[in-house]
């Protein structure tokens, strides 16, 4: 018997065994927002679309995420809505909430589209890592390798650009394959790779460079190199109306399987059925039984072999008609969801191998241009989610699961939104983030009743504050705004012949959007004309840099030839009124083709005000005072960064806009010429105003 043990317990030493299944999503981006970013990333898209527009109906694709539409979603390049809304995925707070409700669905990790060290999805990458570390989850990459051997995104010659990508492999070693997120499949990093850009000839340079693996990397063989998982299309056909795909190992070729030592790995089954009959139309698209069939293409073949990591593949469906395949010669490509039974059906067929499977690969996380997303969205919920949780459950082999923590951390998001919304209205939202904090590690480690609790008791003592904050609205309508510009005869306001601005007249009002928190919307209609023409929308921001967060909107026209109605969103961290041209608050501008026009323009604002009692003690103790004493204005108790502006009463122009850096300070104006102005201070969400005669 003690040699047995003896026996065993050497086994387990010199041949370690690392049973643990792994599912990890794609994780696709840039997307992002106004408000965060000043501008939306793959949010928005525009192309036109010359193949077979006479079959499919579809002559362009335009996108205006600063539209909001009736239904009040934003106009984002996606079929689907996402469930959290249109949010930047440079936000750690949707970071966060993504990367929880991966977790609750049995998800180990994302593996981040990524091109190189200088392009924005390393950005990207490492905001995923800062907050996948707090909750023990991994992220790595899918190294889209076409962006920089064939986008001519990255300047250099192809052989320049293979060695700058052996730096890049470095970078990856040392960041993303090493550490407590690296994701590790049999006890060894592994990276899919998109296979779009680099010949096997180059990959080989890059694979047997000589790299430095840093203490901590998680190999410690000879054999060094992460683990490589490669898309493989399998360039199907129609026979007799039955789908037969290529052999996976046949396509990749023994120099990418042989000498390179990659995996063909699955990837969206490849659409080749016409699929006109369809509503809407699509060029192309595949059924489930097609995508079982792709699959079992890999199944009978690469998942039977002794590759040291094998991963299977599963997505929801597709619709992409976010993108219409990223070119004005792409194909509007589908694969039916029918209600969860497709993603439900590639679930099964692999779980049929799932002893020969160390992994699975979902297409994808977030991916709505392409419309294969599993993230929660208005039209079909958590359903993908839940899926997922069951399935990824029995794959691992464990024997049961837990749904209830699929919706938490949904809750979670919207209190942090709630929280700042808090903090904009004078309330100290930042006293709860220890606990909002601790409501998401309640989430990441399974604690879902504890969870749920405390996010009820949350929305309890946040709906008490909420009793403290009043609103008033107000609407402007043409009466109450100075508009210059070209003005036909028609009423419209011509912005090919120039810069139109747009001042607000009710200074009060003004002086409120600037001290308090409110929620503000421009609507107007514009003669939408000739595709591919632009409207901007600028205003004065304070937040740099300037000529990015400047921009309220841009709207691309769609060639309609037609009145559309607009309702953009005025975001109160952005817009900074009276800093245009003469004086203005917004500035609009056309094309030089003299088509671009507007009218029938006006504003809604509901302005917040908070109690005393709402007001935490850190805000109330310190009340920042305006008075005139002869000549000059002074100022008491102003806070870190406050902001004085002064507007003529007349006019409504702004004649002062400052910085106040000291608790007490005086300015003098004597320089004003005469009338009647009013004086507005913000600081620390507290503000005062004064009107006086110089």
């Amino acid at each position: 018997m003690k040699r047995l043990l003896t026996l065993f317990l050497l086994t387990v030493l010199l041949f370690p065994v690392y049973s643990q299944k792994k599912v990890y999503a794609d994780y696709h981006g840039i997307r992002r927002t106004r408000l965060y970013d000043g501008e939306f990333g793959e949010w928005k898209y525009a192309s036109k679309m010359t193949y077979s527009p006479e079959k499919s109906g579809v002559t362009q694709l335009t996108y205006n995420p600063d539209l909001i539409l009736a239904n009040g979603q934003h106009n984002i390049a996606a079929y689907e809505y996402p469930l959290v809304g249109m949010q930047s995925q440079y936000d750690p707070d949707n970071i966060e909430y993504q990367v929880l409700s991966a977790k609750t669905a049995g998800i180990d990790g994302f593996f981040v589209e990524w091109g190189y060290i200088d392009h924005t999805s390393n950005t990207l990458l490492q905001k995923i890592q800062e907050v996948a570390k707090k909750y023990d989850f991994e992220v790595g990459v899918n190294i889209c390798d076409g962006w920089l051997m064939e986008k001519g995104w990255h300047a250099g010659t192809r052989e320049e650009n293979v060695e700058y990508f052996i730096t890049c492999m470095q970078y990856l070693i040392d960041n993303v394959f090493t550490g407590s997120t690296a994701p590790i499949v049999n006890g060894k990093p592994v990276f899919y790779l998109f296979h779009d850009g680099f010949t096997a000839e180059e990959f080989k340079t890059i694979r047997e460079y000589t790299y430095t693996y840093p203490d901590g990397y998680p190999v410690s063989g000879t054999d060094k190199f992460p683990n490589v998982i490669m898309r493989t299309t399998l360039n199907p056909s129609l026979t007799n109306d039955v789908y037969t795909p290529k052999s996976p190992l046949t396509q990749a070729g023994s120099e990418w399987v042989n000498e390179n030592k990659v995996v063909p790995t699955p990837w969206m089954p490849e659409r080749i059925r016409t699929g006109y009959h369809l509503t809407p139309k699509f060029h192309r698209y595949a059924s489930a039984d097609d995508c079982e069939i792709f699959l079992n293409a890999f199944a009978t073949t690469v998942w039977r072999s002794g590759y040291p990591v094998k991963s299977g593949f599963v997505a929801p469906g597709m619709n992409n008609y976010g993108c219409g395949g990223w070119s004005t010669t792409g194909k509007l490509s589908y694969i039916p969801r029918d209600d969860g039974d497709t993603y439900e059906r590639m679930w099964e067929l692999n779980l049929k191998y799932k002893n020969m499977l160390n992994m699975i690969y979902i297409g994808s996380w977030n991916d709505y241009t392409e419309g294969h997303e599993i993230e929660p969205t208005v039209e079909n919920g958590d359903r993908d989610l839940r899926m997922t949780l069951k399935y990824a459950t029995q794959f691992k082999g464990e024997t049961s699961y837990d749904e209830s923590g699929i919706t938490l951390p949904l809750e979670l998001f919207k209190l942090r939104k709630k929280a700042e919304f808090f903090t904009l209205c004078g309330i100290d939202g930042s006293a709860y983030t220890s606990d909002l904090d601790k409501i998401a590690m309640s989430i990441s480690d399974g604690d879902y009743a504890d969870a749920e609790s405390e996010i009820e008791d949350m929305k309890d003592r946040f709906a008490q504050l909420e009793a403290g904050v009043t609103s008033e609205s107000y609407h402007i309508d043409a009466a109450g705004l100075t508009i210059t510009g070209s003005l036909n005869d028609d009423g419209e306001y011509v912005l090919s012949n120039g810069r139109t601005g747009v001042t607000i007249k009710d200074n009060d009002l003004k002086g409120k959007l600037a001290a308090q928190n409110y929620e503000g919307y421009m609507n107007f209609e514009y003669w939408d004309d000739t595709w591919g023409k632009n409207i901007n929308i600028v205003s004065g921001t304070y937040k740099e840099p300037r000529d990015m967060f400047k921009t309220i909107a841009q709207l691309k026209h769609e060639g309609l030839g037609a009145w559309k109605t607009a309702k953009i969103r005025l975001y109160k961290e952005n817009v900074k009124y009276g800093a245009e041209s003469g004086n203005s608050d917004i500035s609009f501008y056309g094309d030089d083709s003299k088509v671009s026009k507007i009218r029938n323009l006006s504003f809604d604002f509901t302005v917040y005000s908070t109690t005393s009692g709402a007001v935490s003690k850190s805000v109330s103790e310190t009340s920042v005072r305006l008075f005139m004493s002869g000549k000059k204005l002074n100022i008491l108790n102003a806070g870190e960064n406050a902001r004085l502006q002064i507007y003529n009463a007349a006019g409504g122009s702004s004649v002062c806009d400052m910085l106040v850096t000291k608790a007490v300070e005086t300015v003098d104006l004597t320089s004003l010429s005469s009338g009647v102005y009013i004086a507005f201070i913000v600081s620390d969400s507290q503000y005062s105003s004064c009107k006086f005669i110089r």
